[in-house]
């Protein structure tokens, strides 16, 4: 496995630039490099990892992450509309490296109602938050609209499952948090942490393409499963429902 450094980078998606990362980009901790896919971007003062076409979220934080400096070892995911309250990623990092037992490969941000709150400013300011204070459990389930992924984690498992072309709260990120579980990796939700969410940006508006949800459970569940399960997911895709 490849040994990273411990510097810390974020990771996002727009399609529209610079309107689409400001707010996140204010409330990452000073100093945090981030890093836009976009398929046609202006944005100044952050790196673009240039699309020529849309590939979808999961595509293309793949290849995001995959372009970062070996000396990165802890990734930011965030949709654009983000907003980390202060202090949160300090606290998904302390998680990271204090939880017993199996390696965190993933810490999880709780993601209040959007709208909730408006940062003030760069996430560090203020006092360090304490980690004790805040409950860490294990879930095997994350939201990349707000995580910190452990890099060496994330490529184990290869990041993203590509086929998958929905946003951050899809069912890509259920494939993700399994397969980490199934790496031996543990996904972490820590209490203290959230970051919110700006009405009328959603993560939807992060990237063009759009998967209905029942193909990617479908495909989830045909991944997975065996026999006859498959053979039930199969039968359902192809019945039509009688109310519609």
């Amino acid at each position: 496995m490849r040994e990273y450094g411990g510097a810390l980078a974020a990771v996002t998606v727009t399609r529209r630039g610079r309107p689409c990362v400001d707010g996140l980009r204010a409330t990452l901790p000073a100093g945090t490099r981030l890093v836009v896919a976009d398929t046609a971007s202006s944005a100044r003062d952050v790196d673009v990892v240039r699309l020529v076409e849309d590939v979808g979220w999961a595509a293309a934080v793949n290849r995001a992450v995959a372009g970062l400096a070996p000396d990165v070892g802890w990734v930011v995911l965030a949709c654009p509309a983000a907003r980390w309250r202060p202090g949160a990623i300090d606290l998904l990092l302390a998680a990271a490296a204090r939880h017993r037992g199996p390696v965190a490969g993933a810490v999880t941000a709780r993601r209040p109602r959007a709208g909730g709150w408006a940062a003030p400013g760069p996430a560090r300011r203020g006092p360090r938050p304490d980690p004790g204070r805040h409950r860490r459990r294990p879930t095997g389930w994350l939201s990349t609209a707000a995580a910190l992924v452990r890099r060496s984690a994330w490529d184990s498992v290869d990041g993203f499952d590509s086929r998958y072309l929905g946003g951050p709260g899809g069912i890509g990120d259920v494939d993700l948090g399994d397969r980490l579980g199934r790496a031996g990796w543990l996904v972490v939700s820590v209490t203290g942490a959230a970051a919110d969410v700006e009405p009328g940006d959603t993560n939807v508006e992060g990237h063009g393409i759009l998967e209905p949800h029942a193909a990617g459970l479908h495909r989830y569940v045909r991944d997975r499963a065996r026999g006859p399960a498959r053979a039930l997911a199969a039968l359902a895709r192809r019945t039509p429902d009688p109310h519609t």
